[in-house]
């Protein structure tokens, strides 16, 4: 059950679930780190939260895509400046650590996790609100 857990907010005094979203923060010694930080959302909205969700992680894909052909481009001329700016620009829109394509993998992999955590805390909500419906019914 870690990452999801169907939670009654003693604070607002209604259901929220919570969830657990994954994040990428800069780190003390200058790289980088995977964080968490926990969210509540009420019930009815999470379901457009998860819409929301799946079309950000279609709009990475998309532009990862779109940054594959920066990474196998060639330079607009023969001159060694166009050379190593296009290089520079690669390296930038790369896979290595802090590139582009890094940081989009990464952001990918968070929203993945984010969604099925949500979901999973959704799923348990209607299992616990069904069952408990189910148990204010009453008894032939």
């Amino acid at each position: 059950m870690r990452g999801a857990r169907a939670m009654l907010d003693a604070g607002g005094g209604g259901r929220k679930l919570g969830f657990t979203a994954d994040t990428v923060a800069g780190g003390a010694g200058g790289g980088f780190v995977s964080t968490k930080t926990r969210f509540y959302v009420e019930p009815a909205e999470a379901e457009r939260l998860l819409d929301g969700l799946k079309l950000a992680l279609e709009k990475l894909l998309d532009v990862k895509r779109e940054t594959e052909q920066i990474l196998f481009g060639k330079p607009p001329g023969k001159d060694v400046y166009s050379g190593m700016a296009t290089l520079a620009i690669q390296r930038a829109a790369g896979s290595e650590e802090g590139g582009y394509a890094w940081a989009n993998l990464k952001a990918q992999e968070a929203l993945e996790k984010t969604i099925a955590n949500i979901q999973q805390a959704l799923d348990e909500y209607k299992g616990t609100d069904s069952a408990a419906a189910d148990a204010l019914k009453p008894k032939d």
